[in-house]
């Protein structure tokens, strides 16, 4: 439903037409011209299992916190280093972690323009034993996502949409 660019094969018709979108209030599309000119995905960690192993002391150990990964490229570019704190927000919603500047994300050129993309692991946002004691937030990162379904798959897009990222 989001993308930085229009489709360069039709540029009147960029998302899927029969794409089931939902009417609630949250059902809001970025665009570029918005400012909306990140894209995002969201992701899982090997160190975690879904939700729930945020209640096992010995995987909270390993990755405590929620994190963004950024490109070190963009980070540059916006002044950040790692460990501080950024906000990453969708038309959506707002989701604030910290940063993890990365060389392992590098910028994309989509139809001549340089476009960032970034990572956000899903594992944070409901109860844990972190979330629990105050030291991360309980904002779900799939609040930034867009709720619309896939016709052939009946899958969320969760993977890919747009964002704007600034320092929190």
């Amino acid at each position: 439903m989001e993308s930085p660019v229009l489709n360069p094969l039709h540029p009147n018709q960029s998302n899927n037409p029969v794409a089931k979108k939902f009417m609630s209030e949250l059902d809001k599309w970025g665009t570029p011209e918005q400012g909306f000119n990140v894209v995002c995905t969201t992701y899982r960690l090997t160190e975690h299992y879904h939700y729930w192993t945020k209640n096992n002391p010995m995987n909270v150990e390993l990755v405590p916190e929620p994190f963004v990964e950024i490109p070190a490229q963009l980070a540059d570019e916006m002044g950040i280093r790692g460990g501080e704190k950024v906000k990453v927000m969708s038309a959506r919603g707002v989701y604030i972690a910290k940063a993890m500047v990365t060389r392992r994300i590098k910028p994309m050129m989509i139809d001549g323009k340089k476009t960032y993309q970034i990572g956000v692991p899903i594992h944070w946002g409901y109860r844990g034993i972190q979330e629990d004691a105050g030291k991360t937030s309980l904002t779900p990162a799939n609040l930034l996502s867009p709720a619309a379904i896939d016709p052939n798959a009946y899958t969320p897009e969760f993977k890919g949409f747009l964002v704007k990222v600034e320092k929190a």
